[in-house]
């Protein structure tokens, strides 16, 4: 794997391209850079750009109080998270071999923020979208949805862990049955082809490597 630095972001290429590459855009920190040396041999070619997060509660599309005491609110950010990546991507192709329109990918909260660009009107930028674990119990989140549908040719990729929805705080044991709404929302709008759920074992944080594999595999596969 070549890693590739740019201004406030990191490409991340095989170390031989013998033709463009499609990209997956990741708003992400340290954990998600070792995580992807470690998957990368499992991957298919493509270019993986992870863009730095930011605040991570500033990732959602909403204001919403704090999980817990003492931590941050929840503070809209989805969009300016979306258009940084954009801005990186545009920034990468202009020197490496890159496919027009990649994806965005995201865990947790970033999860959310992946498919609030999916109903907000992302899809010329991005030409799919994945949900790993994503935060579906934020409030507002299903009103949002079912008020923006997602534009017909859109690709969709969601995953949960089975255990997750058993989690000790109330607001976050909603995320299973967000997350099957979401599903049977996304399967009256988007082609069977383009849409795909997995239910992983475990809570929200079990073989977090092995969940973004099968993403990655997924997106990167048309």
């Amino acid at each position: 794997m070549r890693k590739i630095e740019l201004a406030g972001a990191a490409l991340c290429l095989p170390e031989r391209a013998e033709r463009e590459l499609f990209t997956v855009c990741v708003p992400a920190g340290r954990d998600f850079a070792r995580m992807l040396e470690e998957i990368w041999e499992n991957l298919p070619p493509l270019a993986v750009l992870a863009v730095p997060a930011g605040n991570w509660e500033a990732l959602s599309p909403f204001a919403a109080p704090a999980l817990r005491e003492g931590e941050p609110d929840f503070t809209p950010g989805a969009d300016a998270a979306l258009a940084r990546a954009a801005e990186a991507f545009e920034q990468a192709r202009q020197g490496y071999p890159l496919l027009p329109r990649p994806a965005f990918a995201g865990y947790s909260l970033a999860g959310l923020t992946a498919l609030y660009g999916l109903h907000a009107g992302w899809g010329e930028t991005f030409s799919a979208f994945a949900s790993l674990s994503g935060s579906l119990w934020m409030e507002g989140w299903a009103e949002f949805a079912d008020s923006h549908p997602a534009p017909p040719d859109g690709r969709a990729y969601l995953s949960l862990g089975g255990k997750e929805e058993k989690a000790g705080n109330p607001r976050m044991r909603r995320v299973g049955e967000e997350t099957r709404a979401e599903v049977g929302r996304l399967k009256m709008q988007l082609p069977r082809k383009n849409l795909h759920f997995t239910l992983h074992p475990g809570g929200h944080a079990a073989n977090v490597p092995g969940r973004w594999t099968a993403a990655l595999i997924w997106l990167s596969a048309k």
